[in-house]
């Protein structure tokens, strides 16, 4: 595990797999998760095991949220996963995210909006458990990262909960970290992939640089 890069006060990223990372966080040091794991589409570092396998990478991951979390966690799943791990999440509530624009492709149905589970102990009493994405306006975002988010969504997630410091152990290409940035939240980010990792601080230094140019 590398040590950690601190982008001012309030942004902290760590390169390296979260399952050694997260154990060295106090429980308490976070007042929210909101993450994107891995799918198992085989598409992401080490995405392409067995449906058990997985199931178990996940329950430890989730453990580790759930210890984190105080109560509040936001967590994307891939609706074609769930026959496989949907009892993983006994007891959340469920999130759509749909898309304006999904790829179509020949002989196979495109995945038109994205799922996530969440618990929420300090809901703001703003929104609802579904978003609408612009897909299609995102270019100008886009990285090569195959499950981006857009800024708009992770923002709209983040004024669900009245909280302030976010952990998100999946951080990717860091579009949660821009939006922390953008909304004055406090932002933890964890990355296996050394390539993300560097886009995600790119990203997430540049949202630092324009508030401060707005100031």
């Amino acid at each position: 595990m590398s040590e950690p890069v601190k982008l001012g006060e309030d942004v902290t990223l760590y390169c390296g797999d979260c399952l050694e990372i997260l154990p060295t966080l106090a429980a308490g040091s976070v007042d929210a998760v909101v993450t994107d794991p891995p799918y198992n589409a085989g598409v992401m570092f080490g995405d392409e095991l067995k449906w058990q396998e997985y199931g178990d990478w996940l329950a430890a991951v989730l453990n580790e949220c759930h210890r984190l979390g105080n109560g509040n966690e936001f967590i994307f799943q891939s609706p074609k996963a769930i026959p496989y791990i949907g009892q993983l999440f006994d007891g959340f509530g469920s999130f759509a995210a749909v898309k304006n624009f999904a790829m179509m492709g020949y002989g196979k149905i495109p995945n038109a909006w994205d799922l996530a589970f969440y618990k929420c102990e300090n809901f703001t009493g703003i929104g609802r458990n579904w978003f609408l994405s612009n897909t299609a306006g995102m270019l100008s975002d886009r990285v090569d990262h195959p499950t981006q988010k857009t800024v708009s969504l992770m923002t709209y997630i983040l004024e669900l909960y009245d909280c302030r410091t976010i952990l998100d152990p999946f951080m990717g290409s860091g579009t949660t970290g821009v939006a922390c940035v953008q909304t004055g939240r406090k932002f933890i980010g964890i990355e296996i992939d050394p390539n993300y990792f560097e886009i995600a601080r790119k990203r997430i230094s540049e949202a630092q640089l324009q508030i401060r140019m707005e100031i």
